[in-house]
């Protein structure tokens, strides 16, 4: 009988926690397996595909098979689909993401001791402060390759160190915002961005081609885990990555700790895996759905939830969007997404009738197929727009230009993400339902940022400004935060301050998952950065015998 071979450590996605968590342990000279629900890329790949495929159809980047289900509250019947822009791929979401690289602002990790309690809405401080992450941070942006201007933003995170590129050059359309912000007295500046401005890391610099957002780089010059961990990790001779591999259980030995992670292979075959240490970095949605599948007579609602918190405490980013029509030529289609941000209105002020902030950036429309979906709004049409209407919109598409603010939304107890007890996929798995309704400090504040984002257009020139009604679209956001809340009280948290979960020592979390409060930025690089401080933490621990 062969012996069954036992790894240091199985990681259990590779978007960007999983990615650096494969890539520091590899490099300390763990043997790691890696589970990728879906395919090795091709960089080539990321050329054969458009528009109407990835972004629309979502056949390409996006998961094309994945199936959740949603519902706003208790009682109402889940309706299945695809509600969040997770991918499926070795590198995970991390591959077509807009390349927005944000440190959170250390108020936005102490809210509840910041603000208070909010009626509805579950608050909390982390259990670690800005000033624990800030190296990381340091860290993440050497590793990503971040282009900024630091020290242009004075309502940003305080830093130490320099970005290590310098910012990209301005199209016509972030001149226009940057004159507009400035005619309004505030505070225009580059949006740091984790694609290279020039050529660094062993990567080349960007080529302005205009479709960083939602599609793969076919140079590698925007950073990712498929760009910048995996590729690392797999030279180290170390990693045994694994792809086609769904997995639905994490076993546990007699003592309740976990030893194995079990999947459904391209075959559509369940194979074991063991391994000493296992990292789960699904995604907010997909962790907390591995945790909740793997049941036992230890653990009847899953591993690591006794408490019943895993999946509690979702948040989805509510964004509020403004798109408008110049006169000239905006060139939306070059160059990365959001060259400008406005940082202005980030911090909370009560007096404007809620908590909290977001940053405001511009999101030019990259190609005429997805401005199309903006033609109702422009027309301020209840139907759609077809023939010689749509056919005039498309021929403006230059001219289109647009701003993002990411408000950030309240953790709140009951929404959450369970197990669908009547929908189940092609492997007769349940379903991860998605309960979720936005707290009404949510829309006060997003109705503020519509009223800002219109105010910034307007002096920009606008001919013509329309808001897009975002709120009834979960798919709309690619951030997804919480489920497995960090927290120091085992009664209210799933994870330590080390993203150990408190019943079982030997499982981590390392993902968005961990958020306690979403944040006003994009969450990516505090992602990448926390996954940083947890890989120096599980070496040293490993190095002092510490990790049994």
């Amino acid at each position: 009988m062969a012996k069954k071979e036992v790894f240091d450590v199985c990681v259990v996605g590779t978007g960007a926690g999983g990615g650096v968590m494969i890539d520091e342990l590899t490099s300390a000279g763990f043997k790691v397996v890696a589970l990728e629900r879906g395919k090795m890329w091709n960089n080539a790949e990321f050329m054969e595909h458009d528009e109407l495929s990835s972004m629309v159809r979502k056949h390409q980047v996006w998961a094309p098979d994945l199936l959740e289900t949603l519902r706003e509250t208790d009682g109402e019947k889940a309706i299945p689909g695809q509600y969040s822009m997770l991918a499926h791929g070795v590198g995970g979401s991390s591959v077509h993401w807009h390349g927005a690289a944000w440190r959170f602002r250390p108020d936005e990790m102490k809210v509840l001791s910041t603000e208070g309690s909010l009626k509805g809405a579950n608050l909390a401080d982390w259990p670690i402060s800005y000033e624990e992450l800030e190296p990381f941070y340091d860290k993440a942006e050497q590793a990503y390759g971040v282009a900024g201007n630091s020290g242009s933003n004075p309502w940003g995170a305080p830093r130490s160190v320099d970005y290590p590129n310098p910012p990209h050059p301005y199209r016509s359309g972030s001149l226009a915002i940057i004159d507009a912000a400035k005619k309004l007295g505030l505070d225009p500046f580059s949006t740091p961005t984790a694609i290279n401005s020039r050529h660094f890391g062993g990567r080349p610099a960007c080529m302005n081609g205009g479709m960083c957002g939602y599609f793969g780089c076919p140079i590698n010059a925007k950073a990712s885990s498929f760009s910048v961990s995996i590729p690392r990790a797999q030279a180290t001779g170390n990693l045994d990555l694994r792809t086609h591999c769904y997995a639905y259980e994490i076993g546990v030995d007699s003592r309740g700790r976990a030893r194995s992670v079990v999947y459904f292979d391209q075959n559509g075959d369940s194979q074991e895996v063991h391994a000493r240490q296992i990292i789960v970095a699904c995604h907010a949605i997909g962790s907390a759905h591995l945790l909740q599948l793997s049941q036992s007579g230890k653990y009847p609602g899953g591993i690591a939830n006794s408490n019943g918190q895993v999946g509690r405490n979702i948040m989805f980013h509510m964004d509020s969007l403004v798109q408008f029509e110049m006169d000239s030529p905006q060139r939306g289609t070059l160059g990365p997404a959001g060259m400008i941000s406005i940082d202005n209105f980030h911090p909370s002020d009560s007096s404007r009738g809620f908590i909290r902030g977001a940053s405001i950036l511009e999101l030019p429309a990259n190609s005429p197929i997805v401005s199309a979906f903006s033609a109702t709004a422009y027309y301020g049409s209840d139907h759609g727009v077809w023939g010689k209407p749509l056919k005039d919109y498309i021929e403006r598409f230059p001219y289109m230009n647009g701003l993002i603010a990411f408000c950030e939304d309240l953790p709140v107890y009951s929404n959450r993400v369970d197990l669908d007890p009547d929908v189940k996929d092609r492997f007769g798995i349940p379903a991860p339902r998605i309960t979720h309704k936005n707290h009404e400090n949510d829309i006060k504040q997003r109705d503020y940022f519509d009223d800002k984002l219109m105010m910034i257009a307007e002096a920009a020139g606008a001919k013509h400004a329309w808001k897009l009604d975002l709120s009834q679209h979960k798919s709309g956001s690619a951030h997804i935060m919480g489920t497995c809340r960090m927290g120091d009280d085992p009664d209210t948290s799933v994870l330590n301050r080390w993203c150990q979960t408190h019943e079982v020592d030997n499982l981590w979390v390392v993902d968005s998952s961990f958020f306690p409060t979403s944040g006003g930025y994009n969450p990516t690089l505090t992602i990448v950065a926390n996954a940083y401080r947890i890989a120096d933490h599980f070496i040293r621990q490993a190095k002092n015998n510490n990790l049994s």
